[in-house]
């Protein structure tokens, strides 16, 4: 198989020619070390000089006097992460230490002698050439496989014969860990050591195995800011860099695969926005909701939902380019908002993108959550050519009964008028307008403006021929519970210019203006005032 072939050993180097008289001192193990390259190294302090996986060529010109600096040199390459080291017997070493050879023993790193002169400028041309050879190869194997994997994903078998065609070309063991679905292996696993495996990866007990680094890969299956799996592939000895570079190749493929299948599934419930709409206009009852919602999502909480509607921007561009872009938002709302603990249900009007949002948390914070998650995805905006939001977002009123999530589609279309008026809110939830529910029903009523003028007419009318300033004082007062001295002290005035003004309102509004229910009115007034004209200041 493609993987043998690109693995090289310290056993398939001693079956080279250059090889056949040395003598070698290694553990089993030991030969089953892979090489990636071959270095010559005659200084004795290692440093930062190698990459880790060389066969090091050496005469021991730098410690064969002195036995401690020669056991510090194979310490320093066997932390290195080196794959062996050749020692040449003569001119400078005379013989084996025995001090070496019990570390390397002990630590399951080969030494190989040449008690024969060899030219080591021979055996760096010959395994260069191997692994230029190597790396040949595995641009060629690689590259036959993306082909490979291009055909698989377009005959839309799905995952399946994608995992299997990894463990196929890479003779490893596959784990293949999907988000809230069942853990696959391939091949099988008897269950109670799948289980024991998957457990000690959850808890991240799994890389405090020994030697696991570099028996084990793992890739993130991620896409749309959102993860999907965790696909995983070990074996007994160390991954070799055709395996690895392989799972990469295999990750992305499933990653697309994944995004495919997902597509598919937006695409089937943007088809469903009739029923939705439906639903926002109040013509399905309890029941046929609660049907509808279980056979989509089994166990879905129906008791907690809000509607969460965007404005749209007018976007000139194809149709079915429009769509995409529509089905790509729609995907990665999902995925945002079902991290913060929502099960999303979209539809799509001519001027908003409505998202009927189903807490599944309940008791976690719902704006902290819901805020977060609007943050993010207005972010995903900002990355975008194309962006589909306006600046006008409402969230509407939560309701516990799905029958009447028509109130709560209302309402979040009412918060998006009332920003229209004031300008955008940083939280633009329904439930943190207060009076300006009042305002807004009165402004859609047509009363407003007659309002204010009944309550502040002859105010503002005295403002504008002398300019009296008596609408600031009036606020000022009413909002500071009728303390002079506060009031003073907030308006920069002396106590007597702000008494001569109280007294004009007085005569203006009527001696009883702090009545409760009349002062009422007035602050109401001086809301719709300012929902009309702006702060006044």
């Amino acid at each position: 198989m493609v993987q043998t072939l690109l693995q090289l050993t310290v056993k398939d180097i001693l079956q080279r020619p250059l090889f056949q008289k040395a003598e070698t001192i290694a553990s089993e193990e030991a030969l089953n070390r892979s090489v990636r390259w071959v270095h010559i190294m005659e200084v004795p302090h290692v440093g930062h000089l190698l990459n880790g996986h060389e066969l090091i060529l050496n005469t021991g010109i730098g410690w064969h006097d002195n036995e401690d600096i020669s056991l510090s040199f194979l310490q320093q390459l066997i932390d290195s992460g080196a794959s062996g080291l050749c020692i040449e017997l003569g001119t400078y070493t005379k013989q084996p230490l025995e001090r070496m050879k019990e570390l390397a023993l002990r630590e399951h790193f080969p030494l190989i002698f040449f008690h024969e002169e060899v030219r080591y400028i021979d055996i760096t041309q010959d395994l260069h050439a191997y692994f230029i050879h190597q790396h040949y190869t595995m641009v060629s194997e690689l590259e036959a496989l993306s082909t490979q994997l291009n055909q698989l994903l377009l005959s839309g078998k799905g995952l399946q014969p994608l995992l299997q065609l990894l463990h196929e070309t890479t003779l490893a063991q596959v784990a293949f860990f999907p988000y809230g679905e069942e853990a696959r292996f391939i091949p099988e696993i008897p269950k109670t050591e799948a289980d024991l495996f998957y457990e000690k990866w959850i808890f991240g007990e799994i890389f405090r195995l020994p030697d696991v680094k570099s028996k084990l890969a793992h890739r993130p299956i991620l896409a749309l800011e959102r993860m999907f799996a965790d696909l995983l592939l070990y074996g007994d000895q160390e991954l070799s860099e055709f395996q690895i570079l392989a799972l990469d190749r295999f990750a992305t493929a499933i990653a697309q695969e994944m995004m495919r299948t997902t597509y598919i599934e937006e695409k089937k419930r943007y088809k469903q926005d009739l029923w939705v709409m439906d639903w926002l206009s109040g013509k399905h009852n309890q029941q046929v909701i609660r049907d509808y919602m279980l056979a989509l999502k089994p166990h879905v909480k129906l008791d907690q939902a809000v509607v969460c509607v965007f404005e749209s921007r007018s976007v000139r561009e194809d149709a079915n380019d429009h769509e995409a872009h529509l089905l790509q938002k729609q995907m990665v709302a999902r995925s945002i908002f079902e991290g913060e603990g929502f099960y999303m249900v979209p539809a799509f009007t001519n001027s908003h993108f409505v998202f009927i949002l189903l807490d599944q948390l309940g008791a976690a914070p719902f704006q902290d959550r819901m805020i977060r998650a609007i943050q993010r995805l207005l972010k995903t905006e900002n990355l975008q050519e194309t962006a589909l939001f306006s600046p006008f977002l409402g969230i509407g009123k939560r309701i516990s009964d799905p029958s009447l999530l028509q109130i709560s589609y209302q309402t979040a279309l009412d918060t998006i008028e009332v920003q229209k008026d004031i300008g955008v809110l940083t939280k633009p939830f329904y439930d943190e307008l207060h009076v300006g529910k009042v305002i807004l029903t009165m402004k859609q009523s047509g009363s407003l403006t007659s309002f204010i003028e009944e309550y502040l007419g002859r105010i503002l009318l005295y403002d504008r021929e002398k300019n009296g300033q008596l609408l600031k004082t009036l606020k000022m007062y009413l909002a500071l519970s009728g303390s002079k001295q506060e009031t003073a002290k907030e308006l920069f005035i002396v106590r007597q210019t702000l008494y001569h003004r109280l007294d004009k309102i007085a005569l203006l509004l009527g001696e009883d203006y702090m009545r409760p229910d009349k002062r009422m009115a007035i602050e109401l007034a001086l809301h719709g005032y300012e929902y009309m004209h702006g702060i006044i200041a």
